[in-house]
C-alpha cells in the first residue's frame, strides 16, 4: 500500500506556511533574518510545496509572479547563494524540531544520494564520477518518538569528497549527529540505519562517549571485547543465549513470496551480553537478534548499543521492536521526498544546493509536523498479522478458509529455491 500523500496542488494554506516562515526567520529560533530573507523563505516553500519541485524554474513559475519568469528566476538564484541563512534557517529548523525531543525519541540517521548524471560544471562534484553517474551525499537526521507513525525532520547536510575540508563520509556523518546532540540537549537515542551508514561510520559514531545509540552491524568480522577475550561480533552473536522471543509479522512485497503480498510468520528471540570496544573503555551492549520461519530458515544479527541495562524482555525486546520499525519511518520520509525530486535540482554552486535542501527539509517539517499530513499506513513489520485478503504463511482461525489458506504452490516453490538465510535480507530490508 502507498502512502496517502497530501494536495499540495492549491495555494490555500499559504498564510499559514507564511507565519511558519516567519517564525522560522524572527529571534525566536535563532538570529532574526530580516524583511528579504523572510519573503525570499517564504516564496521558496510555498513555490516547492505547490510545485513538488526544486528545480527553480517550476519554482518560479509556480510563484506566478507579475513580472517575467527570468526575473523570478533570477532572483531566486541570486538569494539561495547565501550561506548565512543557509546556516541560520539549518539552525532555526532544528531548534524549532529539539523542542519536541525527549529522552525516548529515536534520532534516525541515514543517507542518500543526489544523483546528477553526465553533470560536470557543479561546483564540487565528486570528481571520480564525473560524466557517468555523478552523486552528492545528504545524511538527514528525522525525530520519531517510539511507536510512532509519524516524523519530524530534524537536519540535512550535504558534501561530496571535494568539498574543502573534506575528511570522510564517517566524519560528515557524525558532524551532522554532533549538530543534532548539541540542539538536543544529548536528549533522545541515534537509530543508526545499516542500509545507507556504513561500518567506517559506525565505528566513528560509537567511539564518541556521549552518544546514545542503537546499530545493526552488518560487518561481522567488527571485533569487541566480551570478558577478557576479543572476538568477532558476529562469534559473539552466535554464542549468546537469546532468552526472550516473540512472533512477528513481516509483510514481503509482491513478486518475492507469490503474485500477491505475502505475511510472513517470525520467531524473533534476542539476548544480550556486555561488551566493550578496543580502543576505549566504554561499557557497550550486543544485542544478539535472531529469526527463524518455516520458508526462509534461521539468521541472526548483532545488534551494538549504548544501552546496558538490558535485564528484562520489555527492555530487549523493545529496543529490537523500535529498531526494525524505524524502517517504515525512513521509507515513508524517503517516498514523500522523492515526489519533489531532489535531484532535479539544478544550481551550479555548493552553497545553493546547500541552502536548497535545507528549504526541502523545512517543507517536509512543515507537512509532518505543523500540517501533520504524513503517517505510516500500513507497518512492514508487526506484532499482531497484518489485515486484509493476502497470502499468509499461517493459518488465522478468525478469517474464512479461502481468505487464510495459504498459496500452497507459491510456498513449495519458495521452499525448493537456493535463497540465502540472510537476516539483512529476510528482517531488515523493506
Amino acid at each position: 500500500m502507498q502512502p496517502n500523500f497530501p494536495d499540495i496542488q492549491s495555494d490555500d494554506r499559504r498564510p499559514q506556511i507564511d507565519e511558519f516562515a516567519k517564525t522560522l526567520c524572527s529571534q525566536v529560533p535563532g538570529a532574526n533574518l530580516g524583511r528579504v530573507s523572510y519573503k525570499f523563505v517564504c516564496n521558496m516553500l510555498t513555490g516547492i510545496r505547490l510545485t513538488k519541485s526544486v528545480n527553480l524554474t517550476s519554482v518560479a513559475r509556480g510563484l506566478n509572479e507579475k513580472i517575467r519568469l527570468h526575473a523570478t528566476h533570477k532572483r531566486l538564484s541570486r538569494n539561495l547563494d547565501d550561506l548565512i541563512l543557509t546556516e541560520n534557517l539549518g539552525f532555526g529548523l532544528l531548534k524549532i524540531g529539539a523542542k519536541n525531543v525527549n529522552l525516548h525519541t529515536r534520532l534516525i540517521v541515514h543517507t542518500y544520494e543526489l544523483h546528477k548524471k553526465y553533470a560536470c560544471k557543479i561546483e564540487y562534484l565528486p570528481k571520480s564520477l564525473v560524466d557517468s553517474e555523478s552523486a552528492f551525499k545528504v545524511c538527514e537526521i528525522l525525530a520519531s518518538d517510539p511507536e510512532s507513525n509519524t516524523y519530524t525532520p530534524l537536519l540535512a547536510r550535504v558534501w561530496s569528497d571535494r568539498v574543502p575540508d573534506y575528511e570522510s563520509d564517517a566524519q560528515e556523518i557524525k558532524n551532522a549527529i554532533m549538530q543534532v546532540h548539541t540542539a538536543t540537549a544529548g536528549r533522545g537515542m541515534f537509530f543508526l540505519d545499516d542500509e545507507t551508514v556504513d561500518t567506517g561510520s559506525i565505528k566513528a559514531i560509537v567511539s564518541e562517549p556521549s552518544l546514545d545509540f542503537i546499530a545493526l552491524v552488518r560487518d561481522r568480522s567488527f571485533k569487541a571485547v566480551h570478558g577478557t577475550e576479543l572476538q568477532s561480533l558476529g562469534k559473539l552473536t552466535e554464542a549468546v543465549e537469546t532468552k526472550y522471543g516473540k512472533m512477528m509479522f513481516k509483510l514481503v512485497p509482491e513478486g518475492l513470496m507469490g503474485t500477491t503480498k505475502t505475511d510472513m510468520d517470525l520467531f524473533m528471540h534476542a539476548g544480550s551480553v556486555p561488551i566493550r570496544l578496543p580502543e576505549c573503555s566504554r561499557r557497550l551492549s550486543l544485542i544478539a537478534l535472531k529469526s527463524s520461519s518455516r520458508l526462509t530458515g534461521t539468521a541472526s544479527s548483532p545488534l551494538l548499543t549504548s544501552q546496558t541495562k538490558l535485564r528484562s524482555r520489555k527492555a530487549v525486546m523493545g529496543l529490537v521492536e523500535s529498531y526494525l520499525s524505524m524502517k517504515d519511518i525512513i521509507s515513508l520520509h524517503s517516498a514523500f521526498r522523492e515526489t519533489f525530486d531532489p535531484s532535479g535540482f539544478r544550481v551550479l554552486t555548493y552553497n545553493r544546493l546547500q541552502l536548497l535542501m535545507t528549504l526541502l527539509q523545512t517543507v517536509i517539517h512543515y507537512e509532518t509536523s505543523i500540517e501533520g499530513s504524513l503517517s505510516i499506513s500500513e507497518k512492514k513489520m508487526s506484532s499482531t498479522p497484518h489485515d486484509g485478503q493476502i497470502q499468509r504463511t499461517y493459518y488465522r482461525p478468525e478469517l474464512s478458509a479461502e481468505a487464510s489458506q495459504v498459496d500452497v504452490e507459491s510456498a513449495n516453490t519458495i521452499l525448493e529455491r537456493d535463497r540465502p538465510s540472510s537476516f539483512n535480507d529476510t528482517n531488515v530490508q523493506h
